[in-house]
C-alpha cells in the first residue's frame, strides 16, 4: 500500500490519499481532534478528487477516517470566511465545495463511505454524494445541523435528500436538525446499512474489493446510467449554496453561532460529542430553552426512527398540547413505550434516576407535587 499526503503549498496534510492497490484506494481524513471542515480541507480534497479523476486505473475509492470520534464534521465557524469564498470556482461552475461533491459524484468509479462517528453538516454531504455509504450501528451519528444554526446547509442535501428518503424524511433530517444513529440512519434511508461496529471494516474492505475486480468500462457505464436517473441538476446545487452563503451573514445565525461556541462548540467535549442536543438547547427567542422544549427534544429522537404515528401508539402519552405537558410527564411518557417499540432510552442516567424519585413522589402524594 502505498500513501500520500496531499497539502496545499505549505499546509499540514489534513486528507491522505491511500492506494491499496492501483485501482482500490482509500481517501482518509484527518484533521484533529474533531475534523472540521475549513477551507484548507477544501483546497486538499479538491486536489485528491482531481488526482482520481485522472488516474484511469481507480475503480472504488472508500473516505473514512482516522479521527476517533469524527468521520467529517461541520465546518470550522472561527476561519476566515473570504478564504472559503475566494477560492475558485471547479470544472462544474460551481463553488468549490459543491464541485467537489458533484464531481466525485460523477465520477468514473465508486465511490463508498466507511462512516464511525459524528458526520455532521459537511461530513453528510460527502456521504450523501458518495455513491454508497455504511456506518457503524453504534458509533456512527449523522445530521445537517444547518437549521439550527439558523443557517442553511450548502452542499446540496436539500437536493438528494429528498431523491434518496423521500421529501417528509428528508425534511424530517434537515429541519429538526439532530443527530440520527446508525440504526435509526439505515431505516430512514440516509446510508445503505448500518453494521455492528466491529464488522464494518470488513463488510466494506469486502466490497471495495469486489468491485475493483469488475471491468472499468461496466462500472463506470452502470454508473453513468443510474446518474441520469437520479441526481439533482447542478442548478438545484448552486441554489443550495447561495441560500448558504446569504444565510450565514444573518444577525440571528451570528447569534446562534456565537452563543454555541461560548458553550463548548469547535473544542472536544461534549457540546461536539452531544451537538444535536446541544443545537435543541436555545428557545425559539434565542433564550434558555424550555422544559417543553427539553421534552420535545427527547421525543424527536424516537420519532426519526418510528415516525409521528408510531411514536404516539408506543408512548401512549403524547396529545394536543404537547408544549404544556410537564417535565415529570413527558419523561414518564418516554418511559411509557410498548415492549414492541424498538428504540433505545433516551433518557441519561442522570434523568433517568431523577424521573423515578419525581414519580415516586406522584404516586405517594400528588397533591403535594406540581405537574403531577
Amino acid at each position: 500500500m502505498s500513501t500520500t499526503d496531499v497539502p496545499s503549498a505549505t499546509k499540514a496534510a489534513q486528507i491522505r490519499l491511500n492506494r491499496v492497490t492501483p485501482s482500490h484506494c482509500r481517501v482518509v481524513l484527518d484533521n484533529p481532534p474533531l475534523n472540521l471542515m475549513g477551507p484548507e480541507f477544501v483546497l486538499q480534497i479538491r486536489e485528491i478528487v482531481t488526482a482520481l479523476e485522472n488516474d484511469d486505473r481507480v475503480k472504488v475509492v472508500v473516505f473514512e477516517s482516522a479521527v476517533d470520534g469524527f468521520f467529517l464534521n461541520h465546518s470550522d465557524f472561527l476561519a476566515k470566511f473570504e478564504d472559503l469564498t475566494s477560492i475558485p470556482q471547479g470544472p462544474t461552475g460551481l463553488e468549490a465545495w459543491p464541485d467537489v461533491l458533484v464531481r466525485l459524484t460523477r465520477a468514473p468509479f465508486v465511490s463508498i463511505a466507511l462512516i464511525r462517528g459524528r458526520a455532521t453538516g459537511n461530513g453528510s454531504e460527502l456521504a450523501l454524494a458518495c455513491d454508497m455509504s455504511f456506518a457503524s450501528r453504534e458509533k456512527a451519528l449523522l445530521s445537517q445541523f444547518e437549521v439550527g444554526m439558523g443557517l442553511v446547509a450548502g452542499g446540496g442535501p436539500m437536493a438528494r435528500l429528498p431523491r434518496v428518503m423521500g421529501r417528509g424524511r428528508a425534511l424530517e433530517v434537515l429541519l429538526s436538525a439532530d443527530d440520527i444513529r446508525g440504526a435509526d440512519a439505515e431505516l430512514l434511508g440516509y446510508v445503505n446499512r448500518a453494521l455492528p461496529d466491529a464488522e464494518l471494516d470488513y463488510f466494506v474492505d469486502a466490497l471495495a474489493t469486489r468491485i475493483a475486480s469488475f471491468d472499468k468500462w461496466a462500472i463506470a457505464n452502470t454508473k453513468r446510467l443510474v446518474n441520469e436517473a437520479s441526481l439533482p441538476p447542478d442548478v438545484e446545487i448552486r441554489a443550495g449554496w447561495d441560500a448558504c452563503m446569504a444565510s450565514v451573514k444573518r444577525p440571528a445565525a451570528q447569534e446562534r453561532i456565537k452563543a454555541l461556541l461560548a458553550q463548548g462548540l469547535q473544542k472536544p467535549g461534549d457540546s461536539e460529542n452531544r451537538l444535536g442536543f446541544y443545537v435543541g438547547q436555545p428557545g425559539l427567542g434565542g433564550g434558555p430553552a424550555t422544559e417543553p422544549e427539553r421534552a420535545l427534544s427527547q421525543f424527536r429522537r424516537s420519532s426519526l426512527s418510528l415516525g409521528r404515528g408510531r411514536l404516539l401508539a408506543c408512548s401512549g402519552a403524547l396529545r394536543p398540547g404537547l408544549d404544556n405537558l410537564a417535565p415529570v410527564q413527558a419523561r414518564r411518557a418516554l418511559k411509557a413505550r410498548s415492549a414492541n417499540c424498538p428504540v433505545d432510552d433516551p433518557l441519561t442516567d442522570k434523568e433517568r434516576k431523577s424521573d423515578g424519585q419525581a414519580s415516586e413522589r406522584c404516586t405517594e402524594a400528588p397533591a403535594q407535587v406540581p405537574n403531577c
